[in-house]
């Protein structure tokens, strides 16, 4: 599939260029107040990464990045897939994805109820300024899918260096990243990718492109910015059997290799700001589409998955500041249209009788959902209740519908109306229908105003509503599903500190999930379920000497099913029984040292303790410790360096380990030691 680039947007940033003119840096500063996390001034679950580090890294997954962020493990899969936890086991199936809320330059990727479980992709996540997380509930600002975090990756201003930059390793990786423009109004960014994947018949092509361009009209300031990625990508799933990621050979093996998913995305936003006095007004608005095919290998028949979706909306925000408070509101809508298909190629006959008769050659499903979303929200920031103790507080009020329409005859019949044998067909369509979503989320708290060391605590409530895949995508005798939205209420006490040579933060948090959505003994999907999670973070930067810093990331995390049931994987879920996927601990240590002014040598160390693979806790992953290493050479003022080796102890380990009753221990694979060099020339 070739990139979508729409010639006429791209021809509308370079003549809006030309119309107008604005004060450069004025214009960035409140951007990025808007665009950043960090705008959220009294959230203190907030970490980020700059864009020195970044460049360091030249991470060719978003895992590499995000294992250096407190409660986040971003689990990486084949090529660029993964699967996200934040202060929360790695959540799989059709909607777990939507109680992460990933955003761009402060607005979502994608609409609320149409989540994409490997949504980093989608994101210029190559090329940021740097990326920011928040640990909790967001909802309070940021709405639904805001339920246990957010992941926000943040553009490069538009006066940015020019560069050019080019990195090369094994399995045939190589990239070409460029950035240019005049630094005054305008920029472009692009990423071209290639990597033929260290297991068989598992490379991917990606290509990524931005374009801003900053401008006046009338008395407002605007930024205008376009994003276009495409992905092309071959796909190898697990590999089965005991510890079988430890076998070198059998761990590059594809057992799918007709698997495959080609994906892409457009996005493009403007945004008008205003600065009047203490008052600080902006218009965010945009249009988003993708489209997607993915081979659904790990089904029987391997049907061929189409989606795609078209949305629009309008974001208005004040920032209003007063004496001894600011105070925040907003109004946002959203509207959007979904599509999805099914459809599975040839007649099922190598699987069991009862898989063989139940899953038909044909189409499965095909419907459309548009979707409204109306949202209110407000928050004081900075509140003075006297010298030293500040409130903040923050409430949000959000409508969603859901109108579904099924193209196909409704029930579990072929797509020709015919019955399957053992009692119908496995795929069932509902009739048409509308479901409505109104919810409120808050959050409220204290915070000390001191010089060195402050402290704070906080009550959120977070939520998802169902996602489109769970609430229409049906098995079986299930006709309808009435889901409710999932909520999380968390509560959380911690410290920040900055001292001489010692900076960092500790949290210590505890929430309790309700109507968490799963697949019941009868593959219903049902919203019974509770969860409870406590965890602490650890967070810390320490200067050892004028050249030399060390920075680490600890968390630790207890989570433990609240219920009981059996699953549709035959999984028995009792109650205190720790929630499969959940290593109890994740750390990474740095060591960042300056050889002399233009030479740098940097060591890390990843940790990931052991996790139980399945609800019943009777199988576990041992975990692994991962060693990498990076180095950095400035050759002139224009041209530096980079060496990197990854996994330098050429440790065996699984990226994610899994156990299914159906096909038992399940692994995939991690990658072996890798020596990647980099060039970068500014200009």
């Amino acid at each position: 599939m070739k990139i979508k680039i729409k010639n006429l947007t791209i021809l509308l940033l370079f003549i809006v260029n030309t119309l107008f003119s604005a004060e450069l840096e004025e214009i960035i500063v409140i951007e990025k107040k808007l665009s950043s996390l960090n705008g959220w001034s009294n959230n203190q679950s907030i970490s980020s990464i700059d864009e020195q580090e970044l460049n360091e890294l030249g991470a060719q997954h978003p895992k590499q990045i995000f294992r250096r962020s407190p409660g986040l493990w971003i689990s990486r899969g084949s090529g660029q897939e993964h699967l996200t936890a934040i202060r929360s086991p790695v959540l799989s199936g059709p909607g777990a994805c939507g109680s992460f809320l990933i955003l761009e330059d402060g607005l979502p990727v994608r609409p609320t109820g149409f989540c994409n479980v490997n949504g980093l992709f989608e994101t210029f996540f190559e090329m940021a300024s740097g990326v920011e997380t928040i640990t909790g509930p967001a909802s309070a600002r940021y709405g639904a899918n805001a339920m246990h975090g957010v992941i926000n990756i943040l553009s490069k201003p538009v006066n940015s260096e020019n560069k050019f930059y080019t990195n090369i390793g094994p399995n045939n990786y190589k990239n070409f990243e460029i950035r240019t423009g005049n630094q005054e109004d305008w920029s472009f960014d692009g990423h071209f990718a290639n990597n033929d994947g260290f297991r068989d018949e598992s490379g991917y092509d990606q290509q990524k492109i931005k374009i801003q361009s900053i401008f006046s009209v009338s008395t407002w300031d605007a930024t205008l910015k376009a994003t276009l990625t495409n992905l092309n990508q071959e796909t190898a799933g697990y590999v089965n059997g005991l510890d079988s990621y430890k076998n070198e050979e059998f761990s590059k093996r594809n057992f799918n290799p007709d698997a495959y998913r080609d994906a892409n995305s457009q996005r493009v936003f403007l945004r008008l700001t205003k600065e009047d006095k203490n008052t600080i007004n902006s218009i965010t608005s945009y249009i988003r589409s993708n489209d997607m095919k993915f081979f659904q290998h790990f089904l029987p028949g391997t049907p061929l998955e189409e989606n795609s979706h078209k949305s629009f909306g309008i974001n208005l925000q004040r920032i209003s500041e007063y004496n001894s408070f600011t105070f925040v509101q907003g109004l946002q809508l959203d509207f959007a249209k979904a599509e999805l298909t099914e459809t599975q190629k040839d007649a099922l006959t190598t699987s069991s009788a009862f898989n063989n008769a139940t899953r038909p050659q044909g189409k499965h499903y095909d419907y459309e959902v548009d979707s409204t979303v109306i949202a209110l929200f407000a928050g004081i920031e900075d509140y003075i209740l006297n010298k030293n103790l500040n409130l903040f507080a923050d409430s949000r009020a959000e409508f969603i519908k859901y109108d579904y329409s099924n193209n196909m005859i409704s029930g579990n019949t072929r797509e020709d109306g015919t019955k399957c044998g053992f009692g119908g067909c496995y795929y069932n369509r509902p009739s048409d229908r509308k479901d409505d979503f109104n919810e409120i989320s808050a959050r409220i708290g204290i915070i000390t105003n001191y010089e060195s060391v402050n402290y704070f605590a906080q009550m959120s409530l977070g939520f998802r509503p169902p996602q489109i895949n769970e609430a229409y995508r049906l098995q079986k005798k299930q006709n309808v599903t009435d889901l409710d939205s999932e909520t999380l209420t968390m509560f959380e006490v911690g410290t920040r500190y900055d001292w001489q040579s010692l900076s960092g933060s500790l949290s210590l948090y505890q929430s309790k999930k309700k109507n968490s959505i799963f697949r019941d003994s009868e593959n219903f999907i049902v919203d019974n379920g509770k969860t409870d999670h406590k965890g602490i973070e650890l967070s810390l930067d320490w200067l050892i000497s004028s050249n030399s810093i060390i920075s680490t990331n600890i968390t630790y995390g207890d989570h433990k099913y609240d219920f009981e049931t059996d699953t549709s994987m035959r999984e028995k879920i009792r109650v205190g029984n720790e929630i499969d996927t959940a290593p109890k601990m994740m750390a990474n240590l740095i060591l960042n040292s300056s050889l002399n002014e233009d030479t740098s040598l940097e060591f890390e160390i990843e940790h990931m303790s052991s996790y139980y693979t399945d609800a019943a806790n009777l199988h576990e992953y041992d975990g692994h410790t991962l060693y990498h290493a990076r180095f950095t050479k400035k050759m002139s003022d224009t041209f530096k360096t980079y060496i990197r080796v990854d996994n330098i102890f050429d440790k065996t380990y699984a990226e994610r380990a899994d156990f299914n009753a159906f096909g038992g221990d399940r692994y995939f694979p991690g990658l072996p030691r890798e020596f990647y060099i980099g060039l970068e020339y500014t200009f």
